[in-house]
């Protein structure tokens, strides 16, 4: 027998195999012969007949604590939990320290997501063996589902003193790192695991995770390149990848990454997770709700589904099931600041608000209120703040999350105030009376454009209720129209120099790229908004490729919109935005060019609508802009708030609600903290705006 256990531990299963045969042969009564024997078929795959010849031991010694150990294990790898936990649960009863049986038990536990009995099982492995390395891991590994990052990585420490090349350890601990938004030490610890197993590829898997997660999407994508040659069917690199493309806005890449994922593993949680954020990403608001309400079946403790069902339920205005999904989320996981940050704008915050009291106990621990992982949760504290009228403790908050936001991004200034400049230089006065296209007569274009936080969202969802118009949102197909024909034709400059040198066959493709796109999306509506803000860099080009567009500019007292814009963390990366002096000087820069498109663009083709006019009478500017697109009055415009049509911008709450006059001039309770943007804006000392002639 000793020769057999010597040639399994060595590795040599077939020889370990003949001999055990040879023994049960020569003596078929000798339990420990069918033991080693069953353990050798499972080493070898061939699990099944394991489990048959070590029924065979135990059926000629009952009382052999390790018998039920093996058998235990094997069929917890078979995936039948009950049955393993019933044989380990012998074993223990049969040897009280039996370690290996107490560890196992502990994993099925785990398994079962019974993390407290898991726990259990795994100290109780670790008071009958001190020195085992792979409970300390696995008691870990509970810890950290349990909240307890610190004492999971306290185990993870003690694992790696019992074993120093222990990359399983590493691997784990830089998940918990990872948790913790320790980022610099997570990447060591998976890097550590792959130095010690090269072939590791959970451990590259994770690494690449991160890397996505820092914006290291080119660092990601290599490594998630190498594993999948290795092996093209790794869900999780699969899903990693996804997610690398997702952040890269790669739709289509990453949706067909996620989508062989899901082939492969239809009820993966996180896969569905990943393919419901690329629903939404693509403007499938139903479809998004329904593959995340399916990644929450599947595991209904993934905090990430439960924040981006949020998201998406908030996107199609199911405001109080998305407040749900959120509390769900927090209450799992009270460090997944994403969460709250969700879920501020829905909710109206006073002093004992339990979310309110959660938010500062929390910032209340923390050590450095600068550390970038607490960045979502000033932005957060900023807005409860202004909720409960506490204006210094507001602007605290929002000063940090802002500061912190914008050190992340780089931002040069000059070359978007030049930026500016080449565009009024190009569409001069001179461009339109030499029109270079005749234009595309579509009237089907309704483009909506401005500065954040001005009433944008407010004025689409006002037109999108009519029953002729449909609202596409912030589509990105202008540009990419652009893009299309750079492709085609790469000679040409950049925007807008490309305006100068584009023939007139060039202007109708990019017309007919845009118009085509916009037609799929709207089901043969007759007006389509197209409300992605920064349009107004592409004024003079719309109505060079569509004169009988319209352009409807919204406008905000310049402050409020601003201070507004300040103190929201914005998806896109809007890097003039954390810096009040920047942030004023940006704006100047959009004024001079939409005072510019009024001045060179014909009469009637551009429409301002003033936030605060707006508000003072909904009505009266509902129909003046409904009467400007050329469509006749519908009632349904002034039931705005009630359209259940998807939204996904900042004010995605706002407009599910009634027109409300709280936030006009909202700017002079933070009057005193606003001296950079005040001056950028040209504001004396006497809060009275002087512009340049």
């Amino acid at each position: 027998m000793k020769s057999a256990v010597a040639l399994y531990s060595s590795g040599k299963l077939a020889q370990a195999e003949d001999l055990a045969r040879q023994i049960i042969a020569a003596r078929p009564k000798i339990a420990d012969a069918y033991n080693i024997l069953g353990v050798v078929l499972h080493r070898q795959g061939r699990t099944d007949e394991g489990i048959k010849v070590l029924k065979q031991a135990i059926s000629l010694n009952s009382n052999a604590s390790n018998y039920y150990s093996n058998l235990g294990e094997m069929e917890r790898q078979r995936g039948y939990l009950d049955a393993a936990q019933i044989s380990l649960e012998r074993a223990i009863a049969l040897d009280p320290k039996a370690h290996q049986a107490w560890n196992n038990l502990g994993i099925v536990h785990f398994d079962k997501r019974d993390f407290a009995k898991a726990e259990e099982a795994y100290r109780k492995a670790i008071e009958a063996r001190p020195d085992y390395a792979e409970a300390f891991n696995n008691l870990g590994n509970v810890l950290r589902v349990r909240g307890k990052p610190d004492e999971a990585i306290e185990q993870y420490e003690r694992a790696i003193e019992l074993k120093a090349n222990y990359p399983e350890a590493y691997n784990n601990m830089g998940t918990v790192l990872r948790d913790m938004m320790k980022f610099e030490e997570a990447e060591f610890s998976y890097r550590r695991a792959i130095t010690l197993r090269p072939d590791y590829l959970d451990a590259h898997n994770n690494l690449a995770t991160l890397l996505v997660a820092l914006d290291r999407t080119d660092e990601a994508l290599r490594a998630l390149g190498e594993i999948l040659k290795k092996k093209p069917d790794h869900v999780p690199a699969l899903i990693s990848a996804a997610r690398a493309q997702s952040r890269r806005n790669n739709v289509a890449l990453a949706e067909a990454a996620v989508k062989r994922a899901l082939k492969l593993d239809p009820k993966n949680s996180e896969a569905l997770c990943v393919y419901g954020q690329v629903c939404h990403d693509a403007d499938r608001y139903d479809e998004a709700v329904k593959v995340l309400e399916q990644s929450v079946a599947s595991k209904p403790d993934n905090v990430e589904a439960l924040n981006l069902l949020g998201i998406a339920l908030k996107s199609v205005g199911r405001m109080e099931e998305a407040k749900e999904a959120f509390a769900k989320a927090l209450k799992l996981q009270p460090l997944a600041i994403g969460a709250y940050s969700n879920l501020v704008d829905l909710e109206k915050f006073t002093p004992d608000h339990p979310m309110f009291v959660a938010m500062t106990n929390l910032m209340d621990k923390v050590k450095n209120p600068e550390d970038e992982r607490f960045m979502a949760l000033h932005f957060s504290l900023g807005k409860a703040y202004d909720d409960i009228g506490d204006v210094e403790k507001s602007f605290y908050h929002y000063r940090l999350g802002t500061k912190l936001r914008r050190a992340k991004l780089n931002y040069n200034e000059a070359e978007v105030m030049k930026f500016f400049d080449q565009i009024r230089d190009v569409f001069s006065a001179e461009f339109f009376a030499n029109r270079p296209f005749e234009g595309n007569p579509s009237p089907v274009p309704v483009f909506i454009v401005g500065m954040p936080r001005s009433g944008s969202t407010l004025t689409e969802q006002i037109l999108a209720s009519h029953p002729k118009v449909h609202g596409a949102g912030e589509i990105k197909t202008l540009t990419q129209s652009l893009g299309f024909l750079r492709q085609k034709f790469p000679n040409l400059p950049r925007y807008p120099e490309m305006a100068r040198r584009m023939k007139p066959s060039q202007f109708a493709t990019v017309a007919e790229h845009y118009l085509g796109t916009v037609s799929r999306l709207s089901a043969g509506a007759e007006r389509v908004t197209d409300k992605l803000l920064t349009n107004y860099y592409f004024a003079g080009l719309v109505h060079a490729l569509f004169p009988n567009a319209k352009i409807i500019h919204t406008m905000r007292d310049p402050v409020d919109t601003c201070l507004s814009t300040f103190t929201k963390l914005f998806k896109d990366d809007m890097p003039h935005s954390y810096d009040l002096a920047e942030l004023g000087r940006y704006y100047r820069k959009y004024e001079e060019l939409m005072e510019h498109w009024r001045n060179v663009l014909p009469a009637g083709i551009m429409l301002d609508v003033k936030y605060e006019d707006v508000v003072a009478d909904v009505e009266a500017h509902a129909r003046r802009v409904v009467d400007f697109v050329g469509l006749e009055w519908d009632d349904q415009c002034l039931a705005f708030h009630e359209s259940n049509r998807p939204v996904k911008t900042a004010s995605v709450s706002q407009v599910r609600k009634p027109i409300y006059s709280s936030s006009v001039e909202r700017w002079r309770r933070y009057e005193r903290h606003l001296g950079e943007l005040l001056e950028a804006l040209g504001y004396d000392a006497d809060g009275v705006r002087r512009l340049p002639a």
